[in-house]
Parts: C-alpha cells; sequence; structure tokens
C-alpha cells in the first residue's frame, strides 16, 4: 500500500510524494511530460528494494494518462 500526496504540478512534470505503508518518509516520484514517464526521483526510506516506487510511478501513469490527479489517495494491490 502507498500513501500519495500531490507536491506540484506545472506545464512540465507532475510530482507526487509516496508513503510505503502509511509510514516513515516520503519518496518521490516525478512525472515528466516531455519524456511521457513516471520515475522515482527519492526512494523512500522504508521502499528497501525500490517496488513501492515501482508501483507508485505506475499509478501516477495511469493517474496522468486519465487527466485525473488527485491531491492525496491510497494505492492498494493483492
Amino acid at each position: 500500500m502507498n500513501e500519495l500526496v500531490l507536491k506540484e504540478m506545472n506545464q512540465e512534470i507532475v510530482a507526487y510524494l509516496y508513503q510505503p505503508e502509511g509510514n516513515g518518509d516520503y519518496g518521490e516520484i516525478i512525472y515528466s511530460f516531455a519524456k511521457k514517464k513516471a520515475e522515482a526521483s527519492k526512494i523512500a526510506d522504508k521502499d528497501e528494494y525500490g517496488r513501492y516506487a515501482d508501483k507508485a510511478c505506475t499509478k501516477v501513469e495511469e493517474c496522468v494518462e486519465k487527466n485525473n490527479l488527485p491531491i492525496k489517495f491510497t494505492q492498494a494491490w493483492y
């Protein structure tokens, strides 16, 4: 599970903070409109192998494609 919070949005990027399992320090995901891709610019402390960052990148890309950028949301998977 990731908690995602919109940090910044402008004509070049969309930036979200992500927090694995709802605790610990946040990591950061940056979606670049030029690249049409999201990448982790900072891995969260509790994200030992970057798996949570990968999930967050996929979700941010999906949100941008759907033109739906919530201010805060929970991403869950099983």
